[in-house]
């Protein structure tokens, strides 16, 4: 007889890693209500929002695993039997199931945000936002068909359900890749744009918060993915986990760039909260004058025109993320 792989371990070190990434999201939280409530700094409706629904979300995860924990591991039913623990993470449960779906709304709301500023840098083109949500619609689809396969057959994977989950987390991370890429892409050809005309680049501070976001999330995918097409039991274990770095990625992007630092820039254009963009730049040219000839009069009247750079473009879009 096979031995049974140590799942009650695999659980606590999971439970481990989701409570200390809880509690850097409950700082950022902090951090993100006092800069949209206390600093009282202008935001769209969204970003407050998003801060309260992905908390509340990593919240009821936290407290769900915190039962199934309990359950599983202090129940006298359970533990007098031989592996009882480790048989009972190995099947699916109620409140397994539950804190899938709580991660698959969350990851949702996660991707829709960033197609709301992808669809704002562009310049709301809507042909890139369509495939986007197009992408979205996919992963979704894939997503809530593989969970009933789960609940259908009592079992996380099976050889029916792994291309399901294949193209759940390629479709994630193709998404997650082309929205911050392409969001920061979209900044860095603003920030040359008005280089010349400024002393700094004045997207740069924004550029470094998407990719560093983007990059904590999309490795969190890339792990999860790794173990589960290695058929690997601690696959199922680390989706506990991903729902609070999927909360940490929103929340660490609004609480940077409400504070206006990354790596220890400080961002002086900016007044937002959110997917900050630098305000437009507007360069004011004085062009002279003559009512007469010079050798009449060489004084010349002045007259000011303020003349919009390339940047202008985004100027409704800076003004809407206000």
């Amino acid at each position: 007889m096979s031995k049974l792989p140590a799942l009650d371990r695999m659980f606590i070190t999971s439970l481990w890693l989701e409570s200390m990434i809880y509690g850097v999201n409950c700082v950022l939280f902090g951090v993100c209500i006092y800069a949209i409530f206390i600093r009282k700094k202008g935001a769209h409706w969204i970003v407050p929002f998003s801060c309260v629904y992905h908390f509340s979300l990593a919240t009821a995860n936290n407290i769900i695993i915190l039962l199934y924990a309990l359950q599983g591991l202090t129940n006298p039913a359970i533990i007098s039997v031989p592996d009882g623990s480790t048989l009972y993470f190995a099947r699916v449960a109620a409140l397994s199931l539950t804190m899938i779906g709580l991660y698959l709304l969350n990851v949702l709301v996660l991707h829709l945000l960033l197609i709301w500023r992808f669809y704002l840098v562009w310049d709301r083109n809507l042909i890139l936002t369509i495939i986007m949500v197009v992408l979205e619609i996919g992963h979704l689809s894939t997503a809530v068909a593989s969970l009933s396969m789960t609940i259908r057959f009592g079992v996380i994977s099976t050889s029916d359900s792994e291309a399901l989950l294949t193209a759940v987390f390629t479709l994630n991370l193709v998404l997650t890749i082309c929205l911050t890429s392409g969001i920061a892409y979209r900044l860095w050809r603003a920030g040359k744009d008005v280089f010349g005309l400024t002393s700094h680049d004045v997207y740069k501070p924004a550029i470094y918060t998407i990719i560093q976001c983007g990059a904590i999330y999309t490795s969190s995918i890339v792990v999860v993915c790794a173990l589960f097409l290695a058929r690997k039991p601690a696959g199922v274990m680390s989706t506990y986990v991903g729902i609070q770095l999927a909360t940490l990625t929103p929340l660490l992007l609004i609480a940077n760039l409400s504070l206006g630092t990354t790596r220890g820039e400080h961002d002086e254009g900016s007044d937002s909260v959110g997917l900050i963009f630098a305000p437009p730049v507007q360069v004011n040219v004085t062009k002279e004058i003559r009512t007469y000839p010079d050798d009449m009069d060489p004084r010349p009247t002045q007259k000011n025109e303020i003349l919009p750079t390339s940047a202008g473009r985004m100027r409704e879009e800076g003004k809407t993320c206000q």
